[in-house]
């Protein structure tokens, strides 16, 4: 049976079950955890994937498990976090849910049932070795896997049309120097630069990390992980080169308060703009606004910076991870479905519906990607390989609140390099 809604989150919700019956228990073991199909009720709650996709996992779940009923709930992002903290709160909850890695996961993981027993019960002592061991490392914590990751994206280089280039009589700059030119000859012909959502807070912490990452790695994670500063002199340094990409005219006029979805996507995909600011989850334009681009020559380049050589490094990160709820009654089921999601034949519908890199060593890759999107595709799969920093999620949503103000404060010039690194080190003191 298959039943998703679409909307906001109300609190009678199915399955809200009370922590209290679960107070006193001990961790299960493999050996005490009893394998078969999932069979009972079963609720997952997310602000993704799609309705469509979600009923396809559906169908394919329930046709493995015919004796489970699975119901889902979507919701918008905010909205969905909302309920889910009360819900979580008050000891209640869907039976599955979904969390970003780095600061949602942290805020929520004191509800997260642990999950290696059942890994290993379900599908053995290995069952570790299939996923990629850095998307694993985002949904566990002090060796404990705390759930399983989906999809896997990165963040910080540029997207290209040589086509407009080339009518532009401009070549795919390789240097910060280069791309300062071109985006001076392409403003000339009519054509914007570089087409920046510089109102989505996490474009602007995308580009910021790929910048101070740039110029010292050690110094841009140490900080995220609290064990550095954030008034560091290669960070202060990293805030400076992100004004310059508003002063030297390399993004587009009014980049700070365009939104990538769909300011900036559409003046991309429509050849108004040379560079495009996003990550690798843009090849679903491919899928979604192929009559649009069909006709261009587009491609990935690493992202031109002041005193680096072949580009800026990227970072990424799984684009969810599928946690148990601590107070869920069936938990058993809720692993079967995390699994099929992260590793089964779920994760390969996901893989077609976002066109993600996949998160374990098996070989999954889309099965409808368009021919179009294959160029891209393989130069963004060479930057993963030689270009990838780190993950791009910060961990405190406190740090990742202030990170964001100061990028906005330094872009349209209302705060220096120093006063933002300051800021975003006193949320970092403060917790």
């Amino acid at each position: 049976m298959k039943k998703t809604t679409i909307g906001g989150l109300g609190l009678g919700l199915a399955l809200s079950l009370s922590l209290a019956g679960c107070a006193g228990q001990t961790a299960p073991t493999a050996d005490s955890i009893e394998v078969g199909p999932a069979t009972g009720t079963l609720s997952y709650e997310s602000w993704t994937p799609t309705e469509a996709t979600f009923d396809t996992i559906i169908e394919g779940f329930t046709a493995e498990n015919p004796d489970v009923e699975l119901t889902g709930t979507l919701a918008p992002l905010e909205d969905y976090q909302t309920s889910l903290q009360t819900q979580l709160r008050s000891g209640s909850g869907p039976d599955v849910f979904v969390v970003s890695p780095g600061a949602m996961y942290n805020q929520y993981r004191e509800y997260f049932e642990p999950l290696d027993a059942y890994a290993e019960a379900f599908d053995g002592e290995d069952w570790a070795d299939i996923f990629n061991q850095d998307a694993l490392d985002r949904a566990q914590t002090d060796g404990a896997t705390f759930g399983l990751p989906v999809g896997y994206g990165v963040a910080g280089f540029l997207w290209v049309n040589k086509t407009l280039l080339a009518e532009a009589g401009v070549e795919v700059p390789t240097t910060y120097d280069e791309l300062v030119a071109a985006s001076e000859e392409l403003k000339a012909a009519g054509i914007q630069p570089i087409a920046l959502g510089g109102k989505d807070a996490w474009m602007n912490i995308d580009y910021f990390l790929a910048i101070a990452a740039s110029i010292d790695k050690d110094a841009l994670y140490a900080a995220l992980e609290g064990e550095g500063e954030w008034t560091d002199p290669a960070l202060v340094e990293a805030f400076e080169i992100w004004s310059g990409l508003f002063t030297d005219g390399v993004v587009q006029d009014g980049a700070i308060g365009a939104a990538t979805y769909s300011d900036t996507y559409d003046l991309f995909t429509e050849g108004k703009a040379a560079f495009f600011a996003n990550g690798s989850w843009n090849l679903d334009m491919y899928v979604n606004s192929l009559d649009r681009i069909a006709a261009y020559d587009i491609d990935a380049i690493a992202m031109p910076l002041p005193g680096v050589d072949g580009g800026a490094p990227i970072t990424g990160d799984v684009s969810g991870i599928v946690v148990v709820n601590k107070a869920s009654k069936n938990k058993g089921a809720a692993y079967q479905l995390a699994s099929y999601m992260s590793r089964g034949e779920g994760a390969q519908v996901l893989l077609d519906a976002f066109l993600d890199f996949p998160v374990t060593n098996d070989g999954k890759t889309p099965t409808t990607a368009p021919e179009e999107s294959q160029t891209a595709r393989a130069s963004i799969e060479t930057l993963i390989e030689t270009k990838l920093a780190g993950y791009r999620q910060v961990p405190l949503a406190s740090v990742s609140e202030a990170l964001s103000a100061a990028l906005a404060g330094v872009a349209t010039g209302d705060v220096t390099g120093e006063e933002a690194a300051q800021r975003v080190q006193d949320a970092a003191d403060n917790g």
